[in-house]
Order: C-alpha cells, then structure tokens, then sequence
C-alpha cells in the first residue's frame, strides 16, 4: 500500500492524518461547544425569562385580586368617590398589563405547543376572571349586599386563574430542569469522549509516522547495498526494491544504469578488438589514398585553368547583355513617348467631335428660328389678306420674310448634313486614334517586357561571373585541402599505432569488473549511433 505512494505524499501522509483528526477533534469541541451554548441560551433567555415571567403573573394576578377585596372596604367603608374612582382606575390598569404579559408570553411560547396551550388556558380564565371582577365593581356601587354575593363568583374565577397560573410554572420550572439536565449531560459527553478521541488520534498518527518510516529506510538501504556491490566492480546486481515512488524510481534507474554499464564494457571489449583491427585496415589503406591524393592534385590543376577561360567568357556575355538592356531601354522611352503623341491626340479628336456635336445642336436652334419666322410671314400675310388694300404693303413685306425663312431653312438643312458626314469622319478618325494608341501601348508594354528580360539575362550573367569566380576560389581550396591531405595520411599512420596500443589498455582496463556473462553485447554499429554515445562523443570533444 504505501509502495504505491510517492515520497511527498507518504511525507504528507502522517501529518494529514494528525490534520483530519485534529479537524475532525475540533468539529466535535465545536459543535459540543455550540451545543453548551444554545443550552446555556435556552436556560438563560427562554426558560428562566418565562419562569420569571408566569411569576410576575402569579403575583400580579394576586395583588389585583387583593385589591378587588380593598376595594369593597372602602365603598363599604363610605370613602371618598375620587379614591374609589382611583382604585378602579388601578385596577383596571393592572388587569390590562395581564393581558399583555399574557399576550407577549404566548408570543414567546409559538414554538412549543404545550406552553402555548397552558398560556393559552391561563389567559382564558382571566378573561373570566375580568368579566367577573367588573360585575362585581357595578354591583359595589349599586348595593353592597348584592355584590358579596357576585364576590363568591368572581372568587371562584380567580381560583381557576391561579390554578392555571400555578400549572404554567409548574411546567416552566420543569422545563428549565429539564434544560439544566440536557445541557449537563452533553457536558458529561463531550468531557469523556474528547481524551479517547485525542488517545486515539496521537496513537493512529504514531502508527502511520511509524510505517512511513520503516518502508522508505528498507528501500534506502536495499539501494545503499546495491551501491556498495557497484563500487567493488559487481555488475550483476539486480533491483531489489519494488515500488511505485521516488525511492523505487531511483532503485530501476540504478538497475538500468548498472545494465547499460554492464552492456557498455562488453560493447568496449568487442569495440577494442574492432578498434585492433580497423587500425591494421587504416594502415594499408593510408597508401591507396596518397597515390589517390597526387593524381587528384593534378586533375585540380586542370580544372582550374578551364574554370578561369569559362570565367573570361561569362564576363563577356555579362557586358553584352548589359548593352543589349541599355538599348531596350532607350527604345522604352521612345516608345512611351509615341504613346503619349497619340494619347494626346485621342484626347484632342474627342475634343473636336465634341465642338461638331455642339454645331449641329446650333444648327438645329437655326432651323426651328427658322420655322418660327416662316409661320410668322404666314400669319402676316393672313392678316395682309384680310386688311384689303391697305395691307398690300405689308403683305409683300411678310412674303419677303417668308422667302428668307424658307432660304434659311434650306441652308440649316445642307449646314446640318455637312455637320453629320464631319461627325462621322471625327469618330472614323478618333476610333482610328484610339487603335493606334492601344497598339502603342502594346509596344510600349512589349519594349519594356524585352527589357525586363534582357535585364534578367544580364543578372543571370553577372550571377554566373560570380559561380565561375567561386569555382575557382573552391578549385584552389581543393588543391590546398590536397596538400593537407596528403600530411595528414602520414598523421593518420601515427594515429593507427597508437590506437593499437589504446585498445590493448582499454582491455586491460575493462577487465576488473565483473560482468554478466548472460547479456549480449550490442552491435557496435547500432550503438554508434544512439543519442547516448553522440552525447558521449561530443562531451569528448568539448574536453
């Protein structure tokens, strides 16, 4: 069970327990204390204040009652009226604070049923007990002997009222003792029942520090053990604690640890014995790579001369290409030039077809004045036939008129025609412009792709310019690079037999530990290339 717990919550574990139990030891003071109090309460402000208050009403019912007797001694003794009057006052005052500690008693009392029902009863009675009282008062002050007798009645009312009232205390006191023997027992309760709970909670909370402890020492020393095997050199140790927390955590990485190391010096064995024989392997092959490297330096050399008449040759090409970009751009601009010539013409036609259009609406004004004046001579000469003889002048004035306005008319008319066949010719002529101007614009467009691409090809040459230069620079760092190479087969010849002799003490260092015989080394070439050994290589590098 704890095996399963991690060591912070196995730490937390006792601790808790003391909390729950000191929470759970609290609650019940708590509620044994909040149950004290609301029985302290119930003693102090409900029992003992209706206690006192059926007393008070004992006594009140009492002192009114006496008075009633006082009251026939002074009208039978012949007392003045205004004492009497006084006295009747009185005691009519009293009877009405009865009522009203009856009224607030049963208010007090909603909530206990049986309280109620006593109140209840004792304020009914000394309603009686009232009606009663003012019967005999009127009787007092008509005939005294009438009124000893009513006494007997209003006597015997009182006895139920004090019956009554006797009742309610009786129950008041009883109640009251039987809130002082609820409230002591809860006492008795919660004082022998605090000291076995607290027994109890330091004895559980022992016993869980106690099995914490014990469980995570096992697993401490079973680990310290297993160290102890590892540093004598005993690699066949296995894990030994078993667990789901930090402890057993660390115990599996310590076994897989001890595993990997076990897999690593048998790796180291077999790597030794490889090491041994790729150093003979690099020894016979440091020969093949000199000639290797001579006949490599050569062919460099020849490459290099090539590389730098390709070098000439791209540069050539680069300021022709050049030239070629400053002419398409000259033609660029002439071609936007014409472009703008036509556009502005474009905008000029469209002027002039505007200004005809204009003429040809004036025209029209022309030809319809016209018209008008024709109608007019018309009229006029209506009016010169009618006149007679006397309007012949006038007549002949209004024929004239109208000869002109028919003249005028005919040349509104061929105006208007010539107008139109110029209006056609305008828009024949913009439509023409128009053309003209998309196709050069198209011109211009073209021009300028032609520029764009011999721009490109001059770039991509100026580009090559610098590939061939960088051919060069790599062909010469080849050639430098060859020259190294050739120094360092010598070097790798030396490193051979020292590597030899490397492998021969790594053996010898390998061989102190004692190793599991029933694991297989891995493949040194699959070990070679996990992030372990890469991590390993480049922490040797960095030393």
């Amino acid at each position: 069970m704890l095996g399963r717990l991690r060591i912070g919550p196995k730490l937390l574990l006792a601790p808790g327990v003391v909390l729950i139990l000191l929470i759970v030891l609290s609650a019940g003071a708590y509620l044994g204390l909040l149950r004290q109090n609301q029985s302290l309460d119930n003693i102090v402000q409900q029992r003992a204040v209706r206690l006192k208050a059926a007393a008070d009403l004992v006594a009140s019912a009492h002192k009114a009652h006496t008075e009633i007797y006082q009251l026939l001694t002074w009208i039978s003794g012949s007392f003045s009226a205004p004492r009497v009057d006084a006295l009747v006052r009185d005691l009519h005052l009293r009877h009405a604070a009865l009522d009203r500690q009856f009224a607030q008693l049963e208010m007090a009392t909603q909530s206990s049923p049986a309280e109620r029902r006593f109140v209840v009863q004792s304020q009914a009675a000394h309603a009686v007990y009232v009606k009663a009282m003012e019967d005999v008062i009127e009787l007092a002050m008509a005939d005294q002997s009438i009124a000893a007798n009513a006494m007997a009645k209003a006597e015997r009312a009182f006895d139920v009222v004090a019956l009554r009232l006797e009742e309610l205390a009786r129950l008041e006191q009883s109640l009251s003792e039987r809130a002082y023997a609820d409230a002591e027992s809860d006492f008795r309760i919660l004082s022998t029942w605090m000291p076995i709970i607290v027994a109890l909670s330091i004895a559980l909370s022992l016993l869980v520090t106690m099995a914490v402890r014990n469980a995570m020492l096992k697993d401490v020393r079973e680990i310290g053990a297993a160290a102890v095997d590892l540093a004598e050199g005993n690699l066949t140790v296995r894990q030994r604690v078993y667990g789901k927390d930090e402890i057993a955590d660390t115990s599996r990485a310590l076994d897989t640890s001890i595993r990997n190391l076990n897999t690593t010096l048998k790796t180291i064995l077999a790597s030794a014995q490889s090491i041994d024989r790729a150093a003979r392997d690099i020894a016979q092959g440091n020969s093949a790579l000199t000639r290797r490297s001579y006949t490599q330096a050569g062919t460099l050399e020849e490459a290099g001369g090539a590389a730098r008449q390709l070098g000439v040759q791209v540069s050539e090409a680069a300021t022709h290409a050049e030239l070629a970009g400053q002419l398409a751009q000259c033609a660029n601009s002439f071609a936007a030039r014409g472009g703008n010539v036509v556009q502005r013409l474009v905008v000029t036609m469209a002027s002039i077809r505007g200004s005809s259009r204009r003429v040809v609406e004036i025209v029209g004004v022309i030809d319809g004045l016209a018209v008008q004046t024709h109608m007019l001579a018309l009229s006029a000469a209506v009016e010169a036939a009618r006149a007679g003889e006397q309007g012949q002048g006038f007549a002949v004035v209004a024929g004239e008129v109208r000869t002109l306005a028919q003249r005028s008319t005919s040349a509104a008319q061929e105006i208007r025609l010539l107008m139109e066949e110029s209006v056609a010719h305008i828009d024949n002529g913009t439509r023409s412009v128009e053309e003209a101007g998309g196709s050069m614009a198209e011109i211009v467009s073209t021009v300028r792709r032609v520029g764009d691409i011999i721009s490109q090809i001059g770039d991509a040459s100026a580009q090559q310019a610098q590939g061939v230069l960088g051919v060069q620079q790599a062909i010469v760092s080849l050639d430098q690079v060859t020259q190294q190479n050739l120094a360092l087969v010598q070097q790798a010849a030396a490193a051979a037999s020292s590597l030899q002799r490397q492998a021969l003490y790594l053996s010898q260092a390998v061989a102190i530990f004692k190793l599991d015989e029933g694991a297989e080394p891995p493949d040194a070439n699959r070990l070679a290339g996990s992030p372990r050994v890469v991590r390993l290589r480049l922490a040797s590098v960095r030393s």
